[in-house]
């Protein structure tokens, strides 16, 4: 087949990440694979302001994603439209407004297939999320919550659910883990919860005074507490070795489509906390291969935590189970699913 998968950005986030592991895999499966995100810059909810500063830093730079290795074609094109975009069997998109450009094509374009990760709601005007959602699209879900979700709110109709994977070639156990040591992603987006997990952790301190608290995003935290360590935009090679050193990882996330730095810490061995969002239910069990808390709920994240710390046979436990959920997770294993649901849009 010949797809084209269109991109708001390339920029860091769990949902590129999940479609450009799935394009590797399809490139490498025999189809013709063309990635695409466009050179001006969609707006979502920021200012123009935003938005002319953004298209100056791409005039400036090739166009390339330097925090993954890409191995199917890469084009930046002026904007999303009939004139830059290849005839092809399949055109995949995510996110709202490169939704709205991909309904515009021509058929000879593809068959227009949508990936949902989850409700967008906050990241632009609310009536043009919406409207996205009855275009004549053929639709993926990658959680079943998510899926329900749009179909309840929205009488948004899912084609296929699938499952995301985790890439175990990139993320594996890779140095010994240390004691007293927890790792959090930060994200200034207020649905990562990070304000949760910053006050779990500074609970989780009034405890244990030693704990050593790491912090990694890739946007910069406007105030820290001292007693935190941050490292800026982590390569995956920097990342894993976070995740395999660290004594847990605490995942405070108030809302998420699938979830997927749980998944890449089980794959490192890494004990996880996390809260019960997105697809994390689908993969990950309390008691067995994680500690699964409600979102918003600091004071459980704090005393999971500690149960953790105070417990080597429990994260022992953690760490084996949780290996074994990464390798039955595998891109290898899920993206044929992902592929054959691809086959059958495409198809009609």
């Amino acid at each position: 087949m010949r797809i084209t998968i269109v991109l708001p950005f390339v920029n860091l986030t769990g949902g590129i990440r999940i479609v450009l592991q799935y394009a590797n895999w399809l490139l490498d499966a025999g189809h013709g694979v063309t990635v695409v995100y466009p050179l001006w810059p969609y707006r979502y909810h920021f200012g123009r302001r935003d938005q002319l500063s953004e298209f100056g830093r791409a005039c400036r730079s090739a166009p390339r994603i330097d925090w993954f290795d890409l191995r199917c074609r890469l084009v930046r094109v002026p904007r999303v439209s009939n004139v830059f975009l290849p005839c092809a069997d399949a055109v995949i998109v995510t996110s709202w407004p490169a939704v709205r450009d991909v309904a515009r094509l021509h058929h000879s374009r593809g068959a227009k297939i949508n990936l949902l990760f989850h409700d967008e709601t906050g990241t632009g005007p609310q009536h043009r999320i919406r409207r996205t959602y009855g275009l004549p699209f053929r639709r993926v879900a990658f959680s079943a919550r998510v899926q329900a979700e749009l179909q309840e709110r929205f009488a948004c109709e899912i084609h296929e659910r699938v499952s995301a994977g985790v890439d175990t070639g990139v993320f594996f156990p890779d140095g010994a883990s240390t004691d007293d040591t927890v790792l959090m992603l930060y994200h200034d987006d207020p649905r990562k919860g990070a304000d949760d997990g910053i006050a779990a952790l500074a609970l989780l301190r009034a405890r244990r005074p030693n704990v050593e608290v790491r912090m990694c995003g890739t946007v910069w935290p406007r105030t820290l507490p001292p007693w935190v360590r941050f490292d800026f935009r982590p390569t995956d090679d920097e990342m894993r070795r976070l995740y395999s050193t660290s004594s847990a990882l605490l995942y405070p996330s108030r809302y998420e489509g699938f979830g997927l730095p749980p998944l890449e810490a089980m794959a490192c061995g890494c004990p996880v906390v996390t809260t019960d969002v997105g697809a994390v239910a689908e993969f990950a069990s309390d008691g067995c291969n994680a500690s699964v808390v409600p979102p918003r709920d600091v004071g459980a994240m704090a005393d999971r935590l500690d149960a953790l710390l105070a417990d080597r046979a429990l994260r022992t436990k953690f760490s084996n189970n949780g290996l074994k959920t990464a390798r039955r997770l595998d891109v290898s294993n899920t993206a044929p699913a992902f592929e054959a649901a691809v086959r059958r849009l495409a198809a009609g």
